[in-house]
């Protein structure tokens, strides 16, 4: 008898494991819930004991009242404002897994309804996927992701942007450049924080005047640091979109690598990051030198850079002053070699080489000035007045002719200098009193017109 109990008890035990396990798993589903929902949702929507067409128009009209607001998608700095009807919202698709999901085999009658918490299936657009890629800092990927996740809650509207792992961009050093900072730089520090940790991608076009925006600092810490910046260019395969060069050599760098920025006048310094892979620059003040280097996940081309320079000799200005002795000189102003410099670069990769020239600079010399005693000792030969000139730059004369006259010879070719013979009281461009020759033996009572007709009574 004891061994005919056996087999119904193990069967009832066994019954009683599988009813606990059930009870048990209905429980934890439940607690895994919402709390403030009792029944299944979709997208915050419950759909418990709803038809399939009711799920549908339940969740077509939380989906109207959502995307009436646009998503704002925002990194604290940049943001991007996407229209949520851009949105694909798979209303069967989901719908379809619900029911699948919440479906009861039949051998587990006794189990109560499973609660079930889903998002709507979301597919993003084209256009969304556009208009996130135009932030360049931002994981496109990532966040297209977090986007979708809100949508397919139908979470709040303003969605924090991932930003890419920037880390990987120091893993080597493409360009460097080193100077001293010269004592006019005032506001150097304020520029380098502002250029400091910028970041270029591929495609992108770097503005210094746009990085500066309303910076304080002097042109010329501007035109120091954005010739280091320059600089360090110049060493990448980088394209310069925009460059002009200083008036004046400056004491720093080598002769035409320099940079000028004058925002007055929209002079800026752009480079095009024309590589596949995104930059990093760092900008650092240690001790009495900037520092300025240039990083990037791999360095893929070499470069080599040359100048090609010809000084020209300054002209000598002599000044000619009354106010000098005989023979005395003055220096007002020391020549100095002006110079005109070719820059080219020459990039090679793979066994290939491209020569580019990058800039032609003329910069000016400055002449000697020589002030001269006006008051020349005599010296054999002529000397040109033309070649004079005096302290003020203009061409000297030192010709007196005060009380001095010459009246050339009269209309009968005769050399008078007499001036009461040269009187032309009637204008007609004749003298009045012509002498001629032979007059005194006219006879009686003849005389001479104004014409020049003799007249006999």
């Amino acid at each position: 008898m004891a061994s005919k109990m056996k087999p119904v008890l193990l069967i009832a035990l066994s019954v009683a494991v599988i009813l606990f396990l059930s009870i048990q798993g209905s429980i934890m589903n439940t607690a895994s819930a919402d709390e403030s929902v009792k029944g299944s949702t979709i997208a915050g929507v419950e759909v418990s004991g709803l038809d399939e067409d009711e799920m549908m128009e339940a969740l077509q009209l939380a989906i109207n009242s959502w995307i009436a607001e646009p998503m704002i998608i925002s990194d604290g700095e940049h943001e991007v404002q996407v229209d949520p009807s851009q949105l694909i919202f798979d209303l069967e698709s989901t719908v379809k897994q619900y029911q699948t999901t919440v479906d009861q085999p039949w051998f587990a009658f006794w189990e109560s309804e499973q609660v079930v918490h889903l998002p709507i299936q979301v597919t993003v657009s084209e256009v969304i996927k556009n208009d996130i890629a135009t932030q360049m800092n931002w994981d496109v990927e990532a966040t297209l992701n977090s986007m979708t996740t809100h949508a397919s809650y139908l979470k709040e509207h303003e969605i924090a942007a991932v930003q890419k792992d920037l880390t990987s961009l120091e893993n080597e050093r493409i360009a460097l450049s080193i100077e001293t900072i010269p004592n006019e730089g005032a506001g150097i520090s304020d520029v380098v924080d502002l250029l400091n940790g910028t970041v270029v991608y591929p495609g992108e076009t770097f503005s210094f005047i746009t990085v500066m925006g309303e910076s304080n600092a002097t042109n010329e810490a501007k035109n120091f640091v954005a010739s280091l910046l320059y600089d360090a260019i110049l060493n990448t395969e980088f394209q310069i979109v925009e460059r002009h060069a200083q008036e004046k050599l400056p004491a720093y760098l080598e002769p035409g690598i320099n940079a000028k920025i004058n925002i007055q006048f929209n002079e800026d310094l752009q480079f095009l990051n024309s590589s596949m892979n995104p930059i990093k620059i760092n900008a650092t003040v240690e001790g009495p030198e900037l520092k300025l280097e240039i990083y990037s996940t791999e360095k893929s081309k070499e470069v080599l850079v040359q100048t090609f320079k010809e000084e020209i000799s300054p002209r000598i200005i002599n000044r000619y002053s009354e106010n000098l002795s005989a023979g005395q000189e003055q220096l007002v102003q020391e020549g100095k070699n002006g110079m005109r410099v070719v820059v080219t670069r020459i990039v090679s990769e793979r066994g290939s080489t491209t020569e580019e020239q990058i800039s032609r600079d003329y910069y000016s010399p400055t002449n000697r000035i020589v002030l001269i005693s006006a008051d020349q000792p005599e010296q054999a030969g002529t000397t040109n007045p033309a070649d004079m000139i005096d302290e003020n730059g203009y061409p000297a004369d030192n010709t007196d002719t005060t009380g001095t006259a010459n009246f050339g010879p009269d209309p009968n070719g005769v050399d008078n200098g007499d001036p009461d013979t040269q009187i032309d009281l009637d204008n007609n461009g004749l003298p009045d009193m012509p002498l001629n020759e032979g007059e005194e033996d006219l006879p009686e009572g003849s005389y001479y017109d104004k014409g020049g007709n003799l007249i006999t009574p």
